[in-house]
């Protein structure tokens, strides 16, 4: 795979991880393993609309898969080891710029 392309598939990943119900539904997937749209809908404290219009942006970017049963969609992180180490890692750096904001002002 080109550069090029993989800088610009770690965009799309950092993207939709930047939106803070986006990276609730990822929280919460890896600790649950699979939910259901209205469980997730429900955490996250907005509408089914909401919700499965940040869940289409984490498939679209590879973050998340789906199974359609019925009419009930179940939704599990599609590489949750290396999912939950970016989740630690920008966790890590959070604390880290808070402390030093803390000690600057």
């Amino acid at each position: 795979m080109k550069v090029l392309e993989r800088r610009f598939r770690g965009s799309v990943i950092c993207r939709v991880l930047g939106y803070p119900i986006s990276y609730g539904i990822v929280k919460l997937l890896l600790e649950n393993k699979k939910l259901d749209l209205n469980t997730i809908a429900k955490y996250v404290e907005r509408s089914r609309q909401a919700t499965c219009s940040q869940l289409t942006k984490l498939r679209l970017a590879n973050v998340i898969r789906y199974e359609k049963k019925g009419k009930i969609t179940t939704y599990w992180i599609k590489y949750p080891r290396e999912v939950k180490k970016l989740l630690d890692a920008c966790e890590s750096l959070v604390g880290r710029i808070t402390k030093r904001i803390d000690k600057d002002f």
